[in-house]
């Protein structure tokens, strides 16, 4: 009954959504997006977990009703690509009928809370993300007011881990200073130097639940405020330390706390886990696109995947005498399992063959440093929006017309969301060219 319920709002999401005064450009399950290629569907992979079955019915989905591309995004969810026109129902009925839907149907959009893929395994951690995440997650799916949130507003929890992404911006960030307390920011992530409010872990699900409340109270009617961001930062975090009371400080020990450094690549190749004996291993699919005979594949060697905002794959659980067999078996798969491998590291957008608003042919373009070497992180944008990396990568190539780019470097200190430019109107030959000598 359930299924036949939610396919009926997809159908009615599918069909009224330019009359909905929620009409959003972000694709979901009930929401496929034109694109350059036909549609595209995004699902909401909660916490980023991906049992064997459900990667199954994705991978059957793609082929199905797609054009048999499948994403992995930078927020550790899926994309199926080149949807076709009167799909949609279909579409989601198969995915609600696997599970993949969620609990309200229009709870969809704001189920956007991120963990690391070694939550709950990584030796470096000072506790399970696991629960808070899965608390903030429900409260989020089950609180009617939280509907009325951007598609884009998402919520972070680290627990500490040594895999974990800490420059990834957010509207709410917990990031655990020890095994007893979290750090509490807004608008942006703990790699931030801003102040936060800090709060025990047993109030962290509830506090983060306070400042959805607090935000919804202050945006309520205004709709030029969707985001934390277009709000001053201190006001709110003063008035949330208030709404909280004595469960949370703004004192000095809490403002000069800095979050580590995770591990560098930490999400490729064999990653130890805090379980004696056992190993994760990470595989990266060249530039975050896996077919479905490979996710399919991917899914027969695990019961459960962990999706990565490197738009990579991570396998748990794995004895660590197994652990080179899963390496051949992932790479067997064109996954990348080596850390240096430039591929590793590079990440590109949809680009002019599957984005009416790309400029150049993202996709291909990145390839062609495949053989480069270790280049850093490394980000072709066919377009100013950025949406394949929402960290600012070490160099980025951003598309100006078909096969040329403007090169920038990251840089603090600039205005521009990329870094500093340092060239125009550069080929990629010419890009290779020009970062050769930096590296």
């Amino acid at each position: 009954m359930l299924a036949v319920t939610m396919t009926a709002h997809a159908i009615r999401s599918v069909n009224e959504e330019t009359a909905s005064p929620r009409a959003s450009a972000c694709p979901g399950l009930f929401r496929i997006v034109a694109a350059k290629d036909g549609g595209l569907c995004r699902l909401k992979i909660p916490l980023g977990r991906l049992p064997a079955a459900g990667a199954r019915a994705v991978a059957t989905a793609a082929s199905r009703y797609g054009n048999g591309i499948i994403e992995v995004t930078n927020r550790a969810n899926l994309q199926l690509r080149g949807i076709r026109q009167g799909a949609a129902a279909a579409l989601a009925e198969d995915l609600l009928a696997a599970g993949l839907g969620p609990e309200h149907p229009d709870s969809d959009d704001v189920r956007n809370v991120l963990i690391s893929p070694m939550a709950g395994l990584d030796p470096h951690q000072h506790l399970d993300a696991g629960p808070i995440a899965a608390a903030i997650l429900r409260h989020l799916e089950t609180d009617p007011a939280c509907r009325t949130l951007s598609p884009k507003f998402s919520v972070l929890v680290d627990g500490g881990e040594g895999v974990v992404v800490v420059d990834h911006p957010h509207d709410l960030w917990l990031a655990a200073m020890n095994g007893e307390t979290f750090a509490l920011g807004v608008s942006g992530c703990p790699a931030d130097a801003a102040p936060f409010v800090a709060v025990a872990v047993a109030d962290a699900a509830g506090a983060i639940g306070a400042a959805i409340e607090l935000f919804l109270d202050v945006a309520s009617g205004n709709p030029e405020v969707s985001r934390i961001r277009h709000l001053p930062r201190d006001p709110f975090l003063g008035h949330l330390s208030k709404r909280l009371g004595s469960s949370a400080n703004l004192g000095d020990k809490a403002r000069r706390w800095q979050r580590p450094a995770p591990v560098a690549r930490g999400h490729v190749g064999i990653r130890a886990q805090r379980q004696s004996g056992f190993v994760a291993v990470g595989g990266v699919p060249p530039l975050g696109r896996l077919s479905p005979d490979a996710l399919s594949r991917l899914a027969g060697l695990a019961g459960e995947l962990r999706l990565t905002p490197w738009q990579s794959v991570m396998v748990p659980e794995v004895r660590r005498e197994q652990a080179k067999r899963m390496v051949d078996a992932l790479e067997g798969l064109g996954l990348i399992c080596t850390p240096v491998h430039p591929l590793a590291a590079i990440v590109a957008c949809a680009g002019s063959t599957g984005c009416a608003k790309g400029r150049a042919d993202t996709k291909a373009d990145a390839m062609t440093f495949a053989d480069f070497g270790d280049a850093g992180f490394l980000h072709l944008s066919g377009c100013e929006r950025s949406c394949a990396s929402a960290a600012v990568a070490e160099t980025t190539l951003l598309a100006s017309a078909p096969g040329l780019y403007d090169l920038f470097v990251k840089d603090a200190r600039e205005g521009h969301r990329f870094g500093r430019r340092v060239a125009t109107g550069l080929t990629v030959e010419q890009a290779r060219e020009r970062m050769r000598p930096a590296r």
